[in-house]
């Protein structure tokens, strides 16, 4: 025999589960690069949580990044980042690092020190920003370092 409260339950499962999908976007991670081995599955990674596509001949980062959309009610803090990247990229395509950025003079860069230290960064001169996006450039070995996170 089946009970009103019981079928107020499957109800009730029933409007929940479709709200407790969390497809809409990247999953949820903290990953270090340190994770892989492989450049190309470093790439794979970090792709899944940035919007542009570039070439690395070698690549190190930090994401934490926070997904809670998805929900029956989503909250104020749906998606929140921190992606820091270091990166030995072409030297033809520096100019795509900092395409749309202000060049600043003095940035913080005590968030550097979180980042994998496989990539010398030391030569990183110019510094660009725009929003909660930091970009530094050494033209000379062609190494970005990047920081982009939610405000």
């Amino acid at each position: 025999m089946i009970t009103k409260p019981l079928v107020q339950l499957a109800m009730l499962l029933l409007l929940c589960v479709p709200g407790c999908d969390n497809s809409s976007g990247p999953k949820t991670t903290q990953t270090s690069s340190t994770k892989f081995n492989k450049l190309s599955d470093k790439v794979a990674c970090l792709e899944q949580y940035v919007d542009f596509r570039r070439t690395y001949k070698e690549l190190e980062f930090l994401i934490d990044f926070r997904n809670n959309s998805g929900g029956l009610v989503p909250g104020p803090d749906d998606v929140t980042w921190d992606i820091r990247i270091a990166a030995k990229v072409p030297t033809a395509e520096l100019t795509q690092w900092t395409k749309g950025l202000q060049p600043i003079t003095s940035p913080d860069v005590e968030w550097l020190k979180a980042l994998p230290d496989n990539i010398d960064y030391s030569g990183v001169s110019a510094w660009f920003q725009s929003g909660g996006r930091l970009v530094g450039v050494d033209k000379d070995n062609a190494i970005i370092v990047y920081w982009n996170r939610s405000m």
